[in-house]
């Protein structure tokens, strides 16, 4: 992979002075136990400790999958990723992502924070338009936008939307969530909806609503097993408008305590549903705004834009900013 070499010094706070540059040792393959170098990034905000966080580790020759899901597990975010040299023709990268449990093929919040940390490092230089990742789901086309010699926004195009099997039990489904029946509705009833991970999308009346879900997994695995659905991620939002500039306001609903404070992957099947069926008219499709992750205090500003074809979705992409919190090593 053509790249300086990276260096920055170790965990910096949250201050924004800049970071100073020095030689990094180089470096080190997985018998030796590292340091394996990692950058701290926080996605889908401007500001640090805000947004979704991950570390991205852009030097990890030598590590292989069992490493990384120890570094990933030692991390204890949602996720980490792995930059190799490209193995795919048309890519520029391979990234691995990994999850605390597994190697997953496709996330949003990490492959958008990824062309931030590679940006951070040198590997994108300014003024790049544009880079494509090998990921699990195949190459993925990641737009960027500069500002001051600095990555300002990225886009990342996830795969053409699959509309899938509804839920017309909305009573049922609304026991499984822990809101009224009344409180899901619109144009459409909920749909499992994949641009590269599935998703069962379900329209609530209200950001009330929205706040007030709880999810009882074994209701809800009883309503996807009565519509043949398999389990899917449950990602609920409301068009409510409040006094931000959000389209939407959404939560992705967990089990055990912890939720995700902003998921890229769950808000492109969001945004196709809803310009499929008319929660958002055709005319604000390219300008869809999302906010996810205000009960965890961690508010994510997601951006989506919907292609339409007649009166078909046909594509989107999802974007957002990115902050570098800080930088440091990990050994094994």
């Amino acid at each position: 992979m053509n790249r300086r070499d990276f260096a920055r010094a170790g965990l910096v706070g949250v201050a924004g002075f800049a970071l100073p540059r020095q030689r990094p040792a180089p470096a080190q393959a997985g018998a030796t136990g590292g340091p394996y170098r990692y950058v701290h990034v926080d996605v889908f905000t401007d500001r640090r400790l805000q947004g979704n966080q991950l570390l991205v580790f852009p030097q990890p020759a030598g590590l292989d999958a069992d490493a990384m899901q120890a570094l990933t597990r030692e991390s204890n975010y949602s996720e980490c990723t792995f930059v190799f040299p490209p193995e795919a023709a048309g890519t520029d990268h391979r990234v691995r992502i990994f999850g605390r449990a597994a190697e997953m093929p496709f996330a949003g919040h990490p492959t958008l924070g990824t062309a931030f940390a590679l940006a951070h490092a040198g590997v994108l230089k300014p003024g790049m338009a544009r880079t494509v990742f090998g990921l699990g789901v195949g190459p993925t086309n990641l737009d960027l936008d500069w500002k001051d010699g600095r990555l300002a926004f990225a886009w990342m195009t996830q795969l053409k939307p699959t509309f899938g099997k509804t839920i017309t039990d909305t009573a049922a489904l609304a026991a499984a969530i822990g809101v009224e029946a009344a409180a899901i509705g619109g144009p459409h009833a909920p749909q499992e909806v994949n641009c590269g991970s599935n998703f069962l999308i379900v329209p609530l009346a209200s950001r009330k609503a929205v706040d007030a879900a709880v999810l009882d997994r074994v209701k809800a695995d009883a309503v996807f097993a009565a519509a043949g659905i398999q389990r899917r991620g449950i990602y609920v939002f409301s068009n409510e408008r409040g006094s931000d500039t959000a389209t939407a306001y959404t939560r992705l609903l967990g089990t055990g305590g912890t939720e995700d404070p902003g998921t890229g992957s769950a808000a492109g099947p969001a945004a196709c549903f809803m310009v499929q069926h008319r929660f958002v008219p055709p005319e604000r499709a390219g300008s869809i705004e999302i906010l996810q992750g205000v009960l965890v205090r961690r508010p994510c500003h997601i951006r989506a834009n919907v292609t339409l074809t007649g009166a078909e979705v046909t594509g989107v992409k999802v974007g957002g900013g990115a902050v570098i919190v800080g930088e440091g090593t990990m050994g094994m």
